[in-house]
C-alpha cells in the first residue's frame, strides 16, 4: 500500500510541474514580414538581410531583389534542380571554396610582419631604375637548385614595368644574386639579378611609403602562408599511384 502511495505522490509532483510549466512558458511567435508562396520571412529574419543589403539599393528595390530570388529558388526546387548531381558537385564545391577563403583570409590576418624605413628606401630607389635580368627555367625542383639542365633568357626593362611579383622578387635580390627556386605550371624557375642601372634624368619613385610599406608587407606575408602551406604538406601523409 505503501508503494501505490510513493506512485500517487510522484504522479501528483510532475503533473504539478507540468502545469507550472505550461503557465510560466511563453512561446515567442516571429511575425511575418514578407510571405512567397509558401515562403515566410519573418520580420528578425528579414531585419538580418537588410543589414546585408548593397548601400546603393533602396529598402524597396532590396526587398524586390528578394522575393525575385525567392521565386527562382522554388522554380529551381518545382523542376527539382536541387536533386541534381550536377548541383550536389556545385554546392560541395562552394562549400570548400568558402572553408578555404575564410581559413586563409583568417590565418593571413594573423600573420605579423614588420617593414622598416631602411627596406621602403630601398624600395624607393628602385623605381628610378632599369634591371637586367636573367630568368632560368628548369623541368624539376632539383635541377633549379643545383642550377644544371636548365635554359635562359636575359632582359633589360624599366622596374617600375615588373609585373608584383617580379618587383618584389628583384627587390629582394642583390646585384649577381639567384632568387630561390619558384614553382610554375611551366615547371621551375629562377631569376639572377645582373645589374642595376639608374636612368639618368627621370624620376618616376613619386609613390608614397605608405604604399610601398603595404606592399612589401603583403608580399612578406605570402612567403609566410607559402610556407606555412608547405608545412601543412610535410606533416600530412599524402600517396599518390605512379600516374598521378
Amino acid at each position: 500500500m505503501r508503494f501505490l502511495y510513493y506512485i500517487v505522490g510522484i504522479v501528483v509532483m510532475f503533473s504539478v510541474f507540468a502545469v507550472y510549466g505550461l503557465k510560466n512558458t511563453q512561446v515567442e511567435l516571429s511575425t511575418p514580414a514578407l510571405v512567397i508562396n509558401d515562403r515566410i520571412i519573418t520580420e528578425e529574419e528579414l531585419d538580418g538581410m537588410i543589414q546585408s543589403k548593397p548601400y546603393y539599393m533602396t529598402r524597396k528595390a532590396y526587398l524586390d531583389s528578394v522575393v525575385t530570388r525567392q521565386l527562382l529558388i522554388q522554380e529551381a526546387v518545382r523542376q527539382n534542380i536541387n536533386k541534381e548531381e550536377a548541383f550536389r558537385r556545385s554546392v560541395e564545391n562552394y562549400y570548400e571554396q568558402s572553408l578555404i577563403k575564410i581559413l586563409l583570409d583568417r590565418t593571413l590576418k594573423s600573420i605579423e610582419v614588420d617593414v622598416t624605413d631602411k627596406e621602403i628606401e630601398h624600395y624607393h630607389a628602385l623605381l628610378d631604375t632599369r634591371v637586367k635580368l636573367t630568368k632560368f627555367g628548369y623541368k624539376t625542383l632539383d635541377q633549379a637548385r643545383r642550377g644544371k639542365g636548365g635554359t635562359s633568357q636575359t632582359t633589360e626593362v624599366d622596374f617600375i614595368d615588373l609585373s608584383d611579383d617580379l618587383k618584389f622578387i628583384v627587390y629582394m635580390l642583390d646585384e649577381k644574386q639567384v632568387s630561390q627556386p619558384i614553382k610554375s605550371g611551366m615547371g621551375v624557375m629562377t631569376y639572377r639579378l645582373d645589374a642595376i642601372m639608374p636612368i639618368e634624368d627621370r624620376e618616376t619613385g613619386q609613390k608614397n611609403s605608405e604604399d610601398i610599406a603595404d606592399f612589401i608587407r603583403d608580399k612578406k606575408r605570402e612567403i609566410v602562408m607559402d610556407e606555412w602551406t608547405e608545412n601543412l604538406k610535410d606533416r600530412a601523409k599524402i600517396w599518390r599511384t605512379n600516374e598521378s
